[in-house]
């Protein structure tokens, strides 16, 4: 027969079994993906016109609207006032106007490791690939590069420290403005844009910033990913996902730090398929 303490007891341990299998019910370190979906319009958009940014092979551009109806969340989260506004009134003189359209694409620079991490808007030089080296490249079967091999033997705290590395540099050197402000338009894919001096974007832009300096400092872009939600306040917001053996994890232009993507609190919409055109729900 039970006593008092026995049945306290029970209760006590019964409560804690059901508490261990609810955390672990609820952890998914990996989103899970649903059905196959429409590439949002600005990212099938951003290929059509710039396949260097867009970063898909040409086997994979046809794939781009085929099958299935293109999403258009537009994603213009900046997540705070705009540190700036841009003058939409007429300009007062021609030389205001070549103010308002001193508009430039940021050249394109690399980074072999986080000691050698460069900043948003420094460019570095490259040595030129002369025909005869890049016939034979792609010609023959290309190994990882010493960089990949680095990234994949490293332990997921140095992997951790070069992604808050580059997610804090970018977010930091990129002023939020949105597409209206830039390009007219309501939702425009690109890198961050550079305006008398200053880098602008919206969060795709930082999406793509980031991985870009990511594969240039040798993460391989078969662990990268672009992805759609919505924020707690209704916007449409597009990150940039990073899978470790740990889980997926989320640089994001609101969040200081790589964050576990279950740890924000998004309604996440859909998600890209590494290296491909094509994309998922978030069955999440």
């Amino acid at each position: 027969m039970f006593n008092t303490r026995n049945i306290v007891i029970g209760l006590i341990s019964a409560a804690a079994m059901m508490t261990s299998a609810t955390a672990q019910a609820g952890t998914m370190p990996f989103m899970p993906r649903g059905e196959g979906v429409g590439a949002p319009a600005g990212f099938s958009e951003l290929c059509r016109r710039d396949t260097v940014t867009c970063g898909l092979p040409n086997s994979q551009l046809a794939l781009l609207g085929l099958g299935v109806q293109a999403s258009f969340v537009p994603t213009s989260s900046v997540g705070a006032p705009l540190q700036h506004r841009f003058d939409a009134t007429p300009a007062a003189s021609a030389e205001d106007d070549a103010h308002l359209i001193s508009v430039a694409t940021v050249e394109a620079w690399t980074i072999a490791a986080v000691e050698d991490f460069v900043p948003a808007g420094e460019i570095v030089e490259t040595a030129p690939v002369t025909p005869s080296v890049a016939v034979a490249a792609a010609d023959t079967f290309a190994p990882p590069s010493p960089s990949v091999l680095a990234w994949t033997t490293r332990a997921e705290r140095d992997q951790l420290k070069l992604l808050n590395l580059v997610n804090q540099s970018v977010n930091r050197d990129v002023k939020k403005a949105s597409d209206l402000d830039l390009y007219g338009q309501p939702e425009y894919w690109a890198l961050p844009r550079l305006v008398d001096g200053k880098l602008y974007g919206d969060c795709e832009d930082y999406a793509l910033e980031k991985r870009r300096q990511l594969i240039a400092a040798g993460v391989p872009e078969s662990a990268l990913s672009l992805a759609v939600a919505v924020t707690s306040r209704g916007e449409g917001h597009a990150v940039l996902m990073i899978s470790l053996k740990s889980g997926d994890w989320v640089l994001d232009n609101l969040t200081p730090w790589a964050t576990p993507w279950e740890d924000l609190n998004y309604r996440w919409v859909e998600r890209q398929v590494p290296g491909t055109a094509l994309w998922t729900s978030a069955a999440a």
